[in-house]
């Protein structure tokens, strides 16, 4: 194991792997809490995640290398101990889905604990809604129909074999007074009922394609190819990106940055389950790596971001205060010009043919009555230790950390620049839906630009570029 660790290693990129192991934790208490409906679990994933995002701010600082320099010594030793644990567990698991499967790991007791779970993993390979309807919107356009005229989510779900589990409800007609979230047995009821039918989707489903038009357009050449399966399309632009983030690692962190890739165990468990946040992570990973390099590659990737999922919107006003305030307001006012180019030139049509059908559909996520789901805060909620049936405080919550986070980025950006992908995902984790996919590869891009960006250079100059920051410059 110790061919992945570069001999000359600084102590806060070992801590990349301490962030890995909390990311992990995290994601498997919320899982086991939200299957299990355990506050305990759901809560302690939310603390776990809570963790993993200050460690993930002090890989981003700098200054955490000197604090370190005589104090790391353990960092080495538990960066192999993780390393060679999720290799073991990685091993594992590709035997187990590979040989018996794991839809048949469940304990011989109906209805347990250990069988709901296993049966929960088993699900995560499988379409989920959104998926579906990107499937089928790419499909739709291909046919010469509006993606968003055209969208069912009852059909893609039939037509993609997505799993009933991953629907979205809405607390609308036979749902109005559920809360906090329907039962298992309520959503198959309401699934049956809708099966029935496939050409009317009930109201208490989510069917809009709520995602801006990138979202189908990128994959839609692929899927016209003949490429049934989204998650290949993600492979096809995934490969290339990670390719130029290897070649631009210095050579001797190399084995490292690929070591870190492997090691992110729910980053290939997003791709397995078509998490369509898959889709534009290469594309947002090239856009923050290139901004010093090419201002002008990296606004176009950043405006095929933008143009495909509403989630990177948060992280825009981050990027366009690191351009301003390290390169200049004229680069940053141009990339904003190329930004909003990208982003008019693929939605403008739709906008065009239909604009309130358009912004119904894009809007919809904030809008619409949705229940309340996630790994953040709104955990209490989820799992009825607390009783708050209106998303606004969790909104207002939202606004003020944004703002906060804005304000403390734009003073101190030249000292911590790669501190903003992670402060533009902590308003998604107060919000009413903080869904888990949502923070599952801003590590990886913050480690990627650490070592382009900052360990591409001699190494003296960095070690005085900390230093001098250390004193406050």
């Amino acid at each position: 194991m110790k061919i992945f660790l570069p001999i000359r290693a600084t102590p806060r990129i070992y801590l990349f792997f301490i962030a890995v192991l909390l990311k992990i934790t995290a994601s498997a208490l919320s899982a086991v809490g939200f299957v299990l409906v355990s506050p305990g679990f759901a809560i302690s994933g939310t603390a776990v995640w809570l963790a993993f995002f200050a460690v993930l701010l002090l890989v981003a600082s700098p200054q955490v290398d000197v604090f370190l320099a005589d104090r790391w010594h353990w960092l080495k030793p538990a960066a192999l101990t993780i390393t060679g644990f999720f290799c073991a567990i990685g091993i594992l698991l590709l035997v187990l889905m590979t040989t018996i499967g794991l839809s048949h790991v469940r304990s011989d007791k109906p209805g347990s604990e250990i069988s709901r779970l296993m049966v929960s993993l088993d699900n995560v390979f499988g379409y989920n809604d959104a998926t579906a309807l990107t499937h089928q919107a790419a499909s739709n356009l291909l046919d010469g129909r509006n993606p968003y005229a055209s969208s069912n989510t009852v059909n893609a779900m039939l037509r993609f074999y997505g799993r009933t589990d991953k629907l979205t409800p809405l607390r609308v007609g036979r749902f109005a007074d559920v809360f906090p979230y329907p039962t298992p047995a309520q959503l198959e009821s309401l699934w049956q009922d809708a099966i029935k039918d496939p050409s009317r989707v009930p109201p208490e489903l989510e069917s809009k394609f709520n995602y801006p038009a990138g979202c189908f357009l990128l994959p839609a050449a692929f899927i016209g190819m003949g490429i049934g399966d989204l998650r290949l399309v993600y492979v096809i632009f995934l490969i290339p990106a990670l390719g130029y983030a290897v070649y631009r690692v210095p050579k001797e962190y190399r084995l490292f940055f690929i070591a870190a890739v492997v090691a992110s165990v729910e980053l290939w468990s997003s791709l397995a389950a078509g998490e369509t946040g898959f889709l534009y992570f290469p594309f947002l990973l090239l856009a923050w790596v290139l901004y010093r390099r090419n201002i002008w590659a990296s606004a176009v990737f950043m405006g095929i971001v933008l143009a495909t999922k509403q989630v990177t919107w948060f992280i825009l006003p981050f990027y366009i205060i690191v351009v301003w305030r390290t390169l200049s307001p004229q680069r940053a006012l141009g990339a904003i010009g190329i930004i909003a180019g990208v982003f008019v030139a693929a939605n403008a049509w739709f906008f065009a043919v239909d604009p309130q059908l358009w912004l119904s559909s894009i809007f919809a996520p904030m809008v619409e009555k949705m229940f309340p789901i996630g790994v953040g805060i709104i955990t209490p909620v989820t799992t009825g230790m607390l009783d708050v049936r209106s998303p606004l405080p969790f909104t207002i919550l939202e606004f003020v950390v944004m703002v906060g986070s804005l304000a403390w980025y734009h003073f101190n950006c030249r000292r911590y620049p790669e501190t903003g992908p992670v402060l533009s995902m902590l308003p998604l984790f107060l919000a009413w839906r903080s869904l888990w996919g949502y923070f599952f590869y801003v590590d990886i891009i913050i480690l990627a630009s650490i070592l382009i960006n900052e360990y591409g250079k001699p190494r003296e100059r960095y070690i005085e570029m900390a230093l001098a920051s250390e004193a406050g410059r």
